[in-house]
């Protein structure tokens, strides 16, 4: 039985991660419905607002003819109690009559499903893969228990540890395999973080380059840290707000005529007393339901999140290359000691791509939220 439920509930887990970056505020949840060892059908949820995973997956095993009778539901969250945008889940399984829902995961977010299935004669079970479970959802388990989103970090630098040049130029430490991963993987991510200083410098669109899913209308919020509130009207990132929206983030003393300008031309603008603390902007983003944010720079804003303590993953591409100077990843003194520094631990195998070395890393102790 163990392992018939790993089996079904990595399929579910699969499923999850197929809606990273789509479904905020709601976590991404899967779910696979079996009877007798034989799947009857799957879903996931795909957008905040629509169908959650268990309602999908009923809807498919009875497209199929199955009647959910005995069924066993796998879900990497267990099922929601409560109504929102949808009916509770954990009613539709109860009136589906399956016989027993197996979750990876409680949700903290809800009440605790058990007590209304196990009276309805439904046997109850969580924990089966909960790491696993705990790693695809780790994004809202942090906003939901800590206020804040995961945080990633991602840069490419050289060997040496330089983002660029001394000049600015950064083209060509990473190879051109690394670069389209790099775009695609800001699909898996609710919303991308740069400071004024990279807007500035690069121009940056930070529109992913994977192809949207059915369900996924845009790509993840576009967030700019300024505290003038600096954007430029005709740049990249303003040219791409069909594509995926935009926030600047900035200081109380931007005049409002200012933020009526970025308004009127279609950009969100939030205010914060110090928009250089990053505990303040990612409260901020919690607020507003990011689960998982990417941050892609600067070199002041990796400074201040890593000497904050505040980066949970980073994913960084090491070109094989070095410059004898130039932009560092992160300004500043940072810690006294080699000893007070983070600690971390590869989240996947390294791999190579071109001259290119791409690392996934994760702390080596894991935040209680994540």
């Amino acid at each position: 039985m163990a392992r018939d439920d790993e089996r079904w509930m990595t399929r579910a887990l699969v499923l999850a991660g197929l809606s990273a970056g789509c479904t905020w505020p709601n976590p991404g949840v899967g779910c696979v419905l079996v009877r007798d060892g034989v799947w009857l059908g799957d879903g996931r949820h795909q957008q905040c607002g629509r169908e959650h995973a268990e309602i999908l997956a009923l809807q498919d095993a009875r497209s199929r003819g199955h009647d959910l009778q005995g069924a066993t539901a796998y879900v990497t969250l267990a099922p929601c109690t409560r109504t929102g945008r949808t009916g509770p889940c954990v009613q539709a399984l109860i009136q589906a009559r399956v016989a027993r829902v197996v979750a990876a995961l409680p949700d903290p977010n809800q009440d605790d499903a058990q007590l209304l299935l196990t009276t309805q004669g439904i046997r109850y079970e969580v924990g089966v893969l909960g790491a696993a479970a705990a790693h695809v959802h780790g994004g809202f388990l942090s906003r939901v228990r800590a206020g804040r989103p995961r945080v990633t970090g991602k840069w490419a630098m050289t060997l040496d540890g330089f983002l660029a040049a001394r000049g600015g130029a950064s083209a060509w430490i990473s190879s051109p395999q690394a670069l389209a991963l790099s775009r695609r993987r800001r699909r898996a991510f609710d919303a991308i973080l740069i400071g004024a200083g990279t807007a500035r410098r690069d121009d940056p669109q930070l529109l992913s380059s994977r192809p949207r899913r059915h369900g996924d209308e845009q790509g993840p919020l576009r967030v700019v840290v300024s505290r003038g509130a600096e954007l430029r009207g005709d740049g990249r990132l303003v040219a791409g707000l069909g594509a995926a929206p935009l926030l600047v983030i900035h200081g109380t003393e931007v005049p409002e005529s200012r933020r009526g300008e970025l308004r009127r031309l279609g950009v969100q603008v939030r205010s914060l007393a110090d928009c250089h603390d990053p505990a303040q902007v990612l409260t901020l983003l919690g607020s507003l339901g990011i689960n998982d944010l990417l941050v892609e720079g600067g070199s002041r804003v990796h400074a201040s999140l890593l000497k904050a303590g505040l980066y949970d993953r980073l994913e960084l591409y090491l070109g094989l290359k070095s410059l004898g100077g130039g932009l560092p990843v992160a300004e500043g003194a940072g810690v006294a000691s080699p000893t007070l520094g983070e600690a971390w631990q590869l989240e996947e195998p390294a791999r190579t791509l071109g001259e290119t070395l791409c690392l996934r890393l994760a702390r080596t102790t894991a935040r209680a939220a994540s």
